[in-house]
């Protein structure tokens, strides 16, 4: 793949920045604007899991309930390695209690007919450890 074009990052940032919108929100429709439709969210907290396709994904925003994690994308350096279009990002969670947790996403993106979607998004957490 060629280097990406600066409408291409700029692209790439929006829809890592609707993720917090539509996921904290649970608005699937805006969730359908980041991941692709066989997108996967893995989670490493704990003894981790592995959540496949877009609806399973909206699925699990909606039963983190009411009092989920308030989430904010931070510091994205978006990049091509091996020819996939990468993106890491620092998130914070806000929890109910007012306490933060906070991490890295790994991203894999693709371009689709739709806009750039993310197709693998791994989270690790920081802290607490």
């Amino acid at each position: 793949m060629a280097d990406l074009s600066r409408d291409d990052i700029s692209d790439i940032r929006g829809t890592l920045a609707m993720f917090s919108h539509a996921f904290d929100n649970k608005d699937l429709e805006a969730l359908s604007r980041v991941f692709a439709e066989d997108g996967v969210l893995e989670l490493t907290k704990g003894a981790g899991r592995v959540i496949g396709g877009l609806r399973a994904i909206g699925e699990f925003a909606i039963a983190l309930g009411a009092d989920a994690p308030d989430h904010h994308t931070l510091d994205t350096h978006v990049y091509v390695a091996e020819g996939v279009v990468r993106a890491r990002s620092r998130y914070l969670a806000i929890l109910p209690d007012g306490s933060v947790h906070n991490g890295d996403y790994l991203d894999e993106l693709r371009q689709t007919p739709d806009g750039w979607r993310i197709g693998r998004r791994v989270s690790i957490p920081r802290f607490p450890r």
